[in-house]
């Protein structure tokens, strides 16, 4: 006879077999279906991968070393699931089996061709392409617009040729970031480019583009815009609302542009730290709004045509100047007082010039200081040559020390500027003749 306790024993484990058989099969399902995922083949669409065969088809195959990105993209495999570098690819949810290419990155190996038109009308999830710092050459692809994911385009330091393509630019485009810098662009920049209201970076230097900056006051997003090294004429801030109020630095070093700086123009720009207009032809005067900008930090204005600086409206306590670089202009009258009192300012190129008169005690303090004060920090860096600068030496430039701020008063009108300092060397003083009458 079974006892009650050992029959509710038998009971409870012939309930409990059919739920472990049931645990068991779902663990052993799970493993499969990982199994199975582990094992599924990656595959890109075919499409995409035909973009990248037309790539590597455009390169000279002499030019692709064997130890090269490039060299190891084996048509024999799948792109997305072989290629050890180069291309970048995810599988859209949602979707078929396909994985698609978001980036093409090659390597500065050296590499020499053209660049398809498919590589860009065909990849339509293509959010990233370089082919930086190689030899391709030939016109930009045009006719069709930018992939509308693209948000970085870098293809600076190659041989392109040939007018940038309006066509490449729309308002539905998502670029962010393009880089077309050291090519051998040329013609205008087209006005297209103001439709990128997503772009935060543009780089152009060192081509041969030619004409008028377009308007671009509606990309609201640009920070960072170098135009240096080209041939880019007419005014750039004549007048407010040419450049975004987003710009946070201006570079467009050794260009043509002409024309004045405008208060206005620079108080449209709040958030700039940086306009540097090297080598170009900008006349009229520095404005004192300049120096009591609430960001800018380096004003670089050398070899223009400036004619006057006005001194700051506060005297220059407010500036946020960090670097001021005025030299090789036609800067006439004293040296502006206010620049001595720029608290943050610590680099001053006054240099070649016809300024006249005394150096400002201050000035000299600022350059012989040992550490900052609570009103300034010292000049590291003070370049006064080639101006009419007269009279005697302010007594704390004696006290400078040889490890020191780099200071140089040479080509001026200073005949009590012994060489045995080492600011008094270089090209020798003026002549008397040369020289106007000296006002203290």
């Amino acid at each position: 006879m079974i006892s009650s306790v050992g029959a509710s024993a038998t009971m409870a484990s012939s309930s409990a077999a059919p739920i472990l058989l049931l645990e068991l099969a779902a663990a052993v399902l799970l493993v499969l279906q990982r199994v199975a995922a582990a094992d599924a083949v990656v595959t890109t669409f075919p499409g995409d991968a035909a973009a990248l065969a037309s790539l590597k088809s455009a390169v000279d195959a002499a030019t692709v070393p064997a130890y090269s990105c490039l060299a190891s993209w084996d048509f024999a495999r799948d792109p997305c699931a072989a290629f050890p570098c180069g291309v970048r690819c995810y599988a859209p949810p949602n979707s078929s089996s396909y994985h698609r290419v978001t980036g093409v990155s090659l390597d500065p190996a050296g590499y020499s061709g053209t660049l398809p038109a498919t590589v860009l009308a065909s990849l339509p999830f293509l959010a990233f392409l370089s082919l930086a710092s190689n030899r391709f050459h030939g016109a930009l692809p045009a006719g069709s617009p930018l992939p509308p994911s693209l948000r970085v385009l870098d293809l600076s330091g190659n041989a392109f040729s040939g007018e940038i393509p309006a066509s490449l630019f729309t308002p539905a485009s998502s670029l962010e970031e393009l880089y077309l810098s050291r090519n051998a662009l040329t013609g205008a920049i087209p006005p297209q480019v103001a439709s990128l209201g997503s772009l935060k970076r543009m780089e152009l230097q060192h081509n041969g583009l030619t004409g008028t900056l377009p308007r671009m006051d509606a990309m609201r997003s640009l920070a960072y815009l170098d135009l240096s090294g080209n041939a880019l004429s007419g005014s750039l801030l004549d007048a407010p609302g040419r450049l975004p109020g987003s710009l946070v630095s201006v570079v467009a070093r050794g260009n043509g542009f002409a024309g004045p700086l405008q208060a206005a123009a620079l108080a449209a720009l709040p958030a700039m730290r940086v306009l540097d207009l090297t080598g170009n032809a900008v006349s009229g005067a520095v404005p004192g709004a300049a120096f009591a900008h609430p960001s800018l930090q380096q004003l670089r204005l050398g070899s223009n045509k400036l004619g006057a600086v006005e001194e700051a409206p506060d005297g220059g306590a407010s500036s946020q100047l960090v670097e001021l670089d005025l030299g090789g202009n036609r800067l006439t009258g004293r040296l502006p007082g206010c620049v001595a009192a720029m608290p943050r300012l610590a680099v001053v190129g006054l240099d070649r010039n016809m300024f006249a008169g005394g150096i400002p005690d201050q000035y000299a303090a600022r350059a012989a200081a040992d550490g900052p004060t609570d009103k300034w920090v010292p000049f590291v860096r003070l370049m006064l040559q080639g101006n009419f600068l007269c009279g005697a030496l302010p007594s704390q430039l004696r006290q400078l020390k040889e490890d020191g701020a780099v200071v140089s008063l040479a080509d001026n009108c200073l005949p009590k500027c012994p060489h045995q300092f080492s600011f008094c060397r270089g090209a020798p003083q003026k002549s008397n003749a040369t020289c106007p009458k000296c006002f203290p």
